[in-house]
């Protein structure tokens, strides 16, 4: 059995990485903030830490075979330090604990800002600050962009596109998949992908990354 180490587990859609990784048979070790949040995913059968990225947190990365990073700043929060340093020292003490998989879940328009409106400019920068550290580390990575999170449930259906801001929208549900579905699937391996709601099986569009990167 594969530990998994989430950071953002109580998130919006950290709770539901976690609860497909517990699904799938993973065994899921999530970082929160608080013994409340621990308490709730404990309840799922995951083993919490409590932390935060940028103070402790290293405990729980402690035998993780992968670290899937579901954190956002949020409206609230400063995204300098979330989005790009939090996660830089996430990515940083994965390498030193000798992790070897990295998924982090970004957002749409890291790679165009001035594409997008005003008020999200700040946290997509600070996200692509972290994107390129971990591009550039030694860490097998994916990197999934995103279109405008939703509650809504799952359609299973998806449009990916490499290298090009997507606009719409996608249910955390259906993101929450995609990143359990790429720790197994080679194919999302060392790739960066947009992702929004569209009309190909989640599963058969991941798959077909491996091709889409060959045709950039």
């Amino acid at each position: 059995m594969k530990t998994i180490f989430v950071a953002g587990a109580h998130g919006e859609t950290g709770r539901r990485i976690v609860r497909d990784l517990i699904d799938a048979g993973y065994r899921v070790h999530g970082l929160v903030r608080t013994e409340d949040q621990a308490a709730a995913i404990r309840q799922v059968g995951a083993e919490p830490f409590i932390g935060d990225l940028n103070g402790v947190f290293s405990e729980g990365l402690k035998g993780a075979d992968a670290v899937i990073c579901a954190v956002g700043a949020g409206a609230s929060g400063n995204p300098e330090e979330v989005d790009h340093l939090g996660t830089v020292r996430l990515i940083e003490q994965s390498i030193l604990d000798g992790v070897e998989r990295f998924i982090l879940i970004s957002s749409v328009g890291t790679l165009a800002p001035d594409q997008m409106p005003d008020l999200l400019k700040p946290f997509l920068l600070a996200k692509r600050r972290a994107e390129k550290v971990l591009e550039e580390s030694t860490l097998n990575h994916t990197i999934i962009r995103p279109g405008g999170l939703t509650n809504e449930p799952p359609t299973g259906r998806v449009t990916t596109s490499i290298g090009a801001t997507r606009h719409g929208r996608i249910s955390r549900d259906d993101v929450a998949k995609a990143a359990v579905l790429a720790l197994s699937l080679p194919q999302t391996e060392l790739c960066a992908f947009e992702m929004i709601e569209g009309d190909v099986p989640l599963e058969e569009a991941l798959q077909q990354l491996r091709q889409d990167q060959a045709q950039e």
